[in-house]
């Protein structure tokens, strides 16, 4: 066994020394992105680009109103904690894409605002690619109890919400305390 171990040891250092000296030399393995790649003497079709997961094709627009339905579970509770989750179905029978977080308002009775929610910036949040039948969701979570006084919020507000990069509001049937409240992007 103690003749071994030089022997084994001078193996592995010979291994390492090879995959070293291969990694440090470029190889024409690596694919390009160039046309210069294809031989000019084999027919070949033309490469189409690839899309990554962070690029959306230009044929996939972003959704507009008339492609979601919008729509609400109940509101959760949670010690001091309510939460709202929210749908937004693709209706239509083309792919769309959601990019950002969704508008929240907690409102009265008569429609005035009485918690704006904002929006964080879209860079913050992922594209989301919603085929025709599928459903993306985000929560809206509020606190029951005014971080100020460290007493119960004396109202509640109707929940209104507007999807990602889309400008029309849906009023939800659904209430939260008013005291702050924030909104997860869409998943």
């Amino acid at each position: 066994m103690k003749r071994m171990l030089p022997l084994l040891a001078l193996v592995l250092i010979a291994g390492c020394s090879a995959s070293h000296e291969n990694a440090s030399t470029p190889t024409s393995s690596t694919p390009q992105a160039s046309s210069a790649t294809v031989a000019s003497s084999t027919p070949q079709a033309s490469p189409t680009p690839a899309v990554s997961a962070t690029n959306v094709p230009a044929e996939l627009g972003l959704c507009t109103d008339a492609d979601l339905a919008i729509s609400n579970g109940d509101v959760e509770s949670a010690d001091t904690m309510r939460r709202l989750a929210v749908s937004f179905k693709n209706t239509s029978s083309h792919p769309c894409t959601l990019v950002g977080y969704p508008g929240a308002d907690l409102v009265t009775a008569a429609g005035g605002v009485l918690v704006h929610v904002d929006r964080r910036p879209a860079a913050a949040a992922h594209r989301l690619t919603l085929n025709p039948g599928d459903t993306a969701n985000a929560d809206i979570q509020a606190s029951a109890i005014d971080t100020a006084s460290g007493k119960a919020c004396p109202r509640i507000g109707t929940v209104v919400i507007t999807a990602p990069g889309v400008g029309v509001a849906h009023t939800l049937n659904a209430a939260l305390p008013i005291c702050n409240a924030t909104v997860s992007s869409v998943d």
